[in-house]
């Protein structure tokens, strides 16, 4: 049984957690768990938009770092995977992004009509 996970807060951009987001937590964790379904809200929801540009390059001093965590990139792993990805209808509409083109294989829905389907899965998360 499948655990559902959902997040609600883009990535920060922290250097220091790059090599950890909750996406790639998705990624590492899910095949271990027996799957995971990812719902994305609030300004998670910009994760699974298409056409986005890649992360930005950040220099600190004379270091260009380049391998921050492309959030787009996880989505395109997960769906891959067989990952259901659902991204918060809502969510977009209050960001202006109702029309936004999404990723392929990612769903836009109310996910408040996720709730009650809750008790299909193993557990919720929310990270």
């Amino acid at each position: 049984m499948a655990y559902l996970v959902v997040i609600d807060r883009g990535y920060r951009g922290s250097v220091e957690a790059q090599f950890f987001d909750a996406l790639y937590g998705v990624e590492m964790l899910g095949e271990q768990l027996g799957g995971m379904d990812v719902v994305l809200r609030g300004t998670g929801v910009t994760a699974a938009l298409a056409g986005a540009h890649p992360p930005p390059e950040i220099r600190v001093g004379p270091t260009v770092l380049s391998t921050l965590a492309d959030p787009r990139r996880s989505i395109g792993t997960l769906v891959d995977r067989g990952t259901a990805v659902y991204v918060d209808g809502p969510g977009l509409t209050a960001l202006g992004l109702d029309h936004a083109p999404l990723l392929p294989g990612v769903t836009r829905m109310d996910t408040s009509r996720l709730t009650a389907r809750w008790g299909d899965y193993a557990g919720v998360w929310f990270l």
